[in-house]
């Protein structure tokens, strides 16, 4: 598999598509079935280093896995509920409302937003499985709005870590609609207050330091090679090293907090894999009952609307692109577990029925089969998401993993992952 994917990333970074990227394979028992990586981690400095599977990477929405586990444990220690409502934990959350529309003006600045209470109250659940109602600015035009109406900035979440940043009205009633946002953020609050912890100080102690996942963290570690955060604008990249987020947030919300490695992500793949132990260090972090019945099971309700699952539509192009995942499925087939969107068919040319997968914001992707006991990740660093270019590596990947041709040069299909709509 090396020699199949190996140049289809050189080739990616020769024609300054990405920047560094890489892409691995790992089974339940910790073994790299497949690990490449290539590329520069400043495409604008002519003496950056090189990216490798020890670079440091922003993770952004890959983070919200780590805040899932550790809410799924206090669940476990029957510390927290899921049907628990989130203001026995944050209060403050009891003061957002929903967001029904705008009167008329002449201009953003005079934007006066219309607003009501929620109908029912939000739970732990609704955070977990993003029925709360939240969304975010760059996937939501009514979101991104009233942001601007306010007078904050569109996609600065984590760049102050104010409260205010993630206070947003909600985009529909809790429990009635699957809508991507900070609800993660949210359980990170949820998680604090409970621990009596900063978030990343709990996240440190219960998973990764049981996972042996050194390279890790909320903070940027000094001497530590990192891959800068590129944009491609009109077909150019251009480092941004200074796309960072706070390191003394007022909230460590739980969605984009931590930076990582591709061998230490490996690590937390394997370990959900192995139903929640470890096969390097041999310490669990999850009950192979709470995995299976947690991360691996539906827990959207019949009657929410689904119609946003897997559906990612950019407000702002710089951060997003449009696009789908899983478009050879029906809505039906689609289903959000506790932290995990999952597929309830086989896919085509890939990844079995009971998978569960996510990604994060500068186009990192993975995938989570336990019935064929496999994970894959593409991991690199550049905005909007969605980058064709990213997509159809990953979607690659994909079909090597499960000993289907590769797509070629001439097929635009981008296959069980992403279509542009």
């Amino acid at each position: 598999m090396e020699k199949q994917i190996r140049p289809l990333l050189e080739a990616a970074v020769k024609d300054k598509r990405v920047p560094g990227i890489g892409a691995f394979l790992v089974d339940s028992q910790g073994n790299f079935l497949l690990k490449e990586a290539c590329g520069t981690n400043n495409i604008d400095d002519p003496d950056a280093t090189s990216f490798t599977a020890d670079t440091t990477i922003w993770l952004y929405s890959c983070s919200k896995i780590f805040t899932t586990i550790a809410a799924l444990q206090l669940v476990g220690q029957g510390k927290l509920s899921l049907s628990d409502p989130v203001e026995k934990y944050v209060p403050r959350i009891s003061k957002i409302q929903v967001l029904e529309g705008f009167s008329q003006s002449d201009s953003v600045a005079t934007d006066q937003p219309i607003l009501r209470a929620p109908k029912s109250k939000p739970t732990i659940l609704h955070l977990l499985t993003h029925t709360a109602g939240f969304s975010y600015d760059f996937f939501n035009v009514p979101t991104l709005r009233w942001r601007r109406s306010t007078g904050r900035p569109s996609g600065k979440y984590n760049d102050s870590g104010a409260w205010e940043e993630f206070e947003t009205p909600l985009m529909a009633d809790p429990g009635t609609k699957y809508v991507y946002g900070v609800n993660t953020d949210w359980l990170g609050a949820v998680v604090q207050q409970i621990t009596g912890m900063p978030l990343p100080e709990y996240v440190d102690k219960a998973i990764l330091k049981p996972l042996g996942m050194e390279e890790t963290s909320s903070h940027l570690r000094e001497g530590k090679e990192r891959l800068a955060i590129h944009l491609n604008l009109e077909g150019k990249l251009s480092a941004h090293p200074e796309m960072v987020p706070t390191e003394t947030p007022e909230l460590w919300g739980g969605g984009a907090f931590l930076y990582s490695t591709m061998n230490d992500l490996a690590k937390l793949l394997s370990t959900l894999l192995n139903a929640g132990t470890s096969p390097v260090t041999g310490q669990s972090i999850l009950k192979p009952e709470t995995v299976k019945d947690y991360l691996f099971t539906d827990h959207l309700p019949p009657d929410v609307d689904k119609s946003l699952l897997g559906v990612i539509r950019s407000s702002i192009p710089a951060a997003s692109h449009d696009g789908s995942f899983f478009p050879s499925l029906p809505p039906s087939s689609r289903g959000w577990s506790c932290g995990l969107l999952l597929n309830h068919e086989d896919l085509p040319r890939g990844r079995k029925r009971g998978s569960g997968g996510w990604a994060g914001l500068a186009n990192l992707y993975y995938w989570i089969d336990p019935a064929s006991n496999i994970a894959g990740m593409v991991c690199t660093g550049m905005l909007p998401f969605f980058d064709p270019v990213v997509v159809k590596l990953f979607d690659q990947l994909e079909r090597l993993a499960y000993g289907h041709e590769l797509a070629g040069p001439a097929d635009d299909r981008l296959g069980n992952i992403a279509l542009f709509l």
